[in-house]
């Protein structure tokens, strides 16, 4: 039977052209090294090898063997580093998926935070609708998903997400809020002011089906009687917020994605506070097991939260 081994010695073999040094090589015995080419021989059913006085010599089947093993050989030693090197990745990277609008609001800032205690880790973000996100945390080709859930858990509802989900566990890591904004006029104040709309519907700009954030808005539609037209929709947060600008209409954006455009005025609150979405920032994983890396970063999460909770119950008590 061959053997990758005895490939790799007959290989030294034809190079030295000496059992002897060969054999000192290959960090084996003479009479093991010529036990492992009777055996390559027997498998081919040919002498590969001519034993001369002065240097040992490929016959034209071992010729043949060499030029076939060379490249068998090298492409399973590229095929085993390639193992070894998808196993270290493995256990080093940690695989988020989120909503495009993620990008924007939280991994830009939260992942150079992160990178001073996790310098070998590697951290790989893929953006896509929720839903497409899920999939992938449950085929187990992501290792987090980090999205924007309502208060009211309406996205959760929607995902079939609950509190007693066994399969899965959450970490909140911050807060956000859908606000409504649109252009200012002239003067300064809003061009669509929801506060004073009368009778004439108010131009909204939606979200898309799709669109996480949009499931969490339509609660609050639903309790507010609100006379709003929709002229546009998108499913990425940042065609909405191009729409405010351009002054078609109003849109709930977050809070951070428009602060700049606050301090520029290029974009101000169409209502008061009341109209405002709270957002919780969710990490959510499985309950399987997790790579070297994503599970320490699940513990360093956690012991930021524990410390956390803790310094506000001294600060409460004190």
């Amino acid at each position: 039977m061959i053997d990758l081994v005895s490939l790799k010695d007959f290989l030294v073999l034809c190079q030295m052209k000496s059992f002897s040094r060969a054999a000192e090589r290959c960090h084996v015995s003479v009479s093991g090294l010529s036990r492992r080419i009777q055996g390559l021989e027997q498998w081919a059913g040919t002498p590969l090898l001519v034993r001369g006085k002065s240097a040992v010599e490929p016959t034209d089947a071992g010729r043949r063997l060499h030029a076939t093993a060379t490249e068998v050989v090298y492409a399973l030693e590229g095929l085993r580093k390639s193992f070894r090197h998808d196993a270290l990745d493995r256990q080093q990277r940690i695989r988020f998926s989120a909503p495009h609008i993620m990008s924007a609001v939280f991994f830009a800032d939260w992942i150079p935070r992160l990178h001073s205690d996790f310098r070998s880790a590697r951290f790989s973000v893929e953006s896509d609708n929720l839903l497409a996100c899920l999939t992938m945390l449950d085929e187990g080709s992501t290792d987090y998903v980090v999205a924007l859930f309502d208060e009211g858990d309406a996205v959760c509802r929607r995902v079939g997400l609950s509190a007693d989900d066994a399969d899965h566990q959450m970490l909140e890591l911050g807060a956000e809020r859908l606000v409504p904004v649109c252009v200012p006029n002239a003067a300064g104040a809003p061009a669509y002011d929801l506060r004073q709309a009368g009778s004439q519907p108010v131009s909204f700009l939606g979200y898309a089906e799709e669109c996480h954030l949009g499931w969490s808005l339509q609660t609050l539609l639903q309790r507010h009687a609100l006379k709003l037209h929709q002229v546009h929709e998108a499913s990425l947060t940042d065609g909405l917020r191009h729409m405010a600008l351009s002054g078609l209409g109003v849109a709930w954006l977050p809070e951070t994605l428009v602060r700049e455009d606050f301090s520029a005025k290029r974009l101000v609150r169409a209502a008061g506070p009341t109209l405002e979405v709270p957002l919780r920032c969710v990490l959510l994983r499985r309950s399987a097991p997790l790579s070297e890396q994503a599970h320490r970063l699940w513990e360093y999460l956690h012991a930021l939260k524990l410390g956390s909770a803790q310094y506000s119950a001294e600060v409460l008590t004190n």
